[in-house]
């Protein structure tokens, strides 16, 4: 049968006239966006469905043509929504076939339902929050206490922005010290997470007392990108306080959830902030009033009791004064009364001792003078005695270093050196000459003839055992006419009874190997 060959062209013009009763007809696809990018004003892109395990069971280009994408754009803001079209979000499109030669078959978007969109967006958003709160992330930020008064103020959001704007003059407007550290982060797109992350990274290497995220209103979808479980994660974990003011009077973000506080604007979570500072103020205002009110109190009492205290005091001083007159008087009386009695008493006692003094006997007072001369004479014997027994041992000490003798001791000790010189030389003469003999008979042991005559014996010897060793080689062996008869198993076969008939064998000669077959077995008989 003769091939028939179709140009390419006809094939597709084929295809193309099998589609378009099809064409023309518009269906709803729900399906979730893979390799999205938009270039030229229209959106390429393919969707895809996945099974259970995230397998892909469904593929198909798809593309959003300028003029729809605009319609499209519209008709979302008119629902307060944006139009996300990042990889991976599911959407719901109206779409129709179209096909082209060149490029194939592919969907074409007409329109898209909002609903789809929002409700992908809450299901997720719902299923982190379910995940955060199993795993207790609620209340790992909230349990960090919040300074009193927090002066130093990490700001997230987009420099620049209404958000920022309102945080910065709420904070300007109180004339409080604040002192603001600046983290830009784009709050919406598909770097919020990325840039989120590097902002509260840069804040936590600083000595910061509270983090605020902020953010201005936008639609619910503004609101989607900030839904975001991995900050969610880094805002529970991180070391200080976060408040989040997130400007959706309506919604509640997932990062409101794991915040320390959260607020509904960022112009709340600022007042909030001067709020605490107000409240100290009036409390600080009330506790000087306070004061001030009970000290004056209290200083009057004072004042009152110390002039009481003056007129008691310039009244009472005189009348002090004479009491303690009359008192004195009368002391002074009775002290000159106790003086003159024991000076009597003492006079009687002085007249006393007199008279037995003068009646001690002469005998007494001749036998302590007499003692006492005896002990100063024995004390001045022992005096003398000690000295003269010390100038003895001085003379003696003096003739043991006397320099004749100190000589003679040298002398004897340069003799002794000397003997013992003369030993050590005399032992060493002797084992030198001993040593020399010994290297003398080694030298003529090693004399070259006997080496040679070594070397030649051990010569003779190795070749008688190589010659020994070639004659037993099994090359040599081969070389004489025999062989080697190896088995299946690569044994050596020394018997007839080590093969069946049928085996396989392989001989081996001097050259080389044959393979041969057992067709039968002989035995011999001698």
């Amino acid at each position: 049968m003769e091939k028939r060959f179709f140009p390419l062209s006809a094939i597709t013009k084929r295809i193309n006239e099998l589609l378009e009763p099809a064409i023309s007809k518009q269906f709803w696809v729900k399906a979730e966006i893979s390799t999205g990018r938009e270039r030229g004003g229209a959106f390429y892109c393919d969707l895809v469905e996945t099974n259970a395990g995230g397998k892909i069971v469904a593929k198909i280009a798809c593309t959003i043509w300028q003029s729809e994408l605009a319609t499209i754009r519209r008709a979302f803001k008119a629902k307060n929504m944006d139009l996300v079209l990042s990889n991976g979000t599911v959407v719901g499109f109206l779409c129709s076939l179209q096909f082209s030669p060149q490029y194939g078959l592919s969907l074409r978007v007409i329109d898209a339902d909002p609903s789809i969109a929002l409700g992908e967006m809450e299901l997720k958003k719902r299923d982190i929050i379910e995940r955060l709160q199993k795993e207790g992330m609620f209340e790992t930020n909230k349990e960090l206490s919040v300074p009193l008064l927090p002066l130093r103020l990490g700001l997230i959001t987009s420099a620049g922005s209404a958000a920022y704007n309102d945080f910065i003059q709420t904070l300007t407007a109180s004339g409080y010290g604040f002192k603001v550290f600046v983290a830009d982060a784009m709050m919406q797109g598909d770097q919020t997470e990325k840039s989120v992350m590097r902002a509260l990274d840069a804040l936590a290497r600083l000595e910061v007392d509270l983090v605020s995220i902020v953010r201005g209103g936008g639609s619910k979808t503004d609101l989607y990108f900030l839904d975001n479980e991995a900050i969610a994660r880094r805002i529970a974990g991180f070391g200080k306080p976060v408040w989040t003011g997130i400007g959706h009077e309506i919604d509640t973000s997932v990062l409101d959830y794991v915040a320390n506080r959260s607020f509904k604007t960022p112009t709340a979570a600022a007042e909030e902030l001067v709020a605490r500072f107000i409240q100290m103020r009036r409390q600080l205002d009330e506790a000087t009033n306070t004061l001030q009110t009970v000290w004056t109190y209290r200083l009057k009492l004072d004042r009152d009791y110390l002039t009481r205290a003056m007129t008691g005091i310039r009244q009472g001083s005189r009348k002090l004064l004479d009491v303690t007159a009359s008192f004195l008087r009368e002391q002074a009386k009775e002290l000159r009364l106790k003086v003159q009695e024991r000076l009597s008493t003492e006079q009687v006692v002085i007249g006393r001792r007199t008279e037995r003094l003068r009646s001690l006997p002469m005998a007494m007072i001749q036998n302590l003078a007499e003692r006492l001369a005896a002990k100063r004479q024995e004390l001045r014997s022992r005096t003398y005695s000690r000295i003269s027994r010390s100038g003895d041992t001085l003379s003696v000490l003096k003739q043991r270093f006397v320099k004749e003798r100190f000589l003679r001791r040298l002398l004897v000790e340069r003799d002794s050196i000397m003997k013992v010189r003369q030993q050590l030389k005399t032992r060493f003469l002797s084992t030198f000459r001993i040593k020399s003999m010994t290297l003398a008979n080694l030298k003529g042991r090693l004399k070259e003839e006997r080496i040679l005559l070594r070397f030649g014996t051990a010569r003779n010897s190795l070749n008688d055992k190589m010659a020994i060793l070639k004659a037993i080689d099994p090359q040599t062996v081969l070389q004489r006419g025999f062989a080697l008869v190896y088995g299946r198993n690569g044994a050596l076969i020394r018997s007839i009874n080590d093969v069946t008939e049928k085996e396989i064998m392989t001989t081996r000669l001097t050259d080389g190997s044959l393979i041969s077959e057992v067709i039968a077995k002989e035995k011999h008989h001698e």
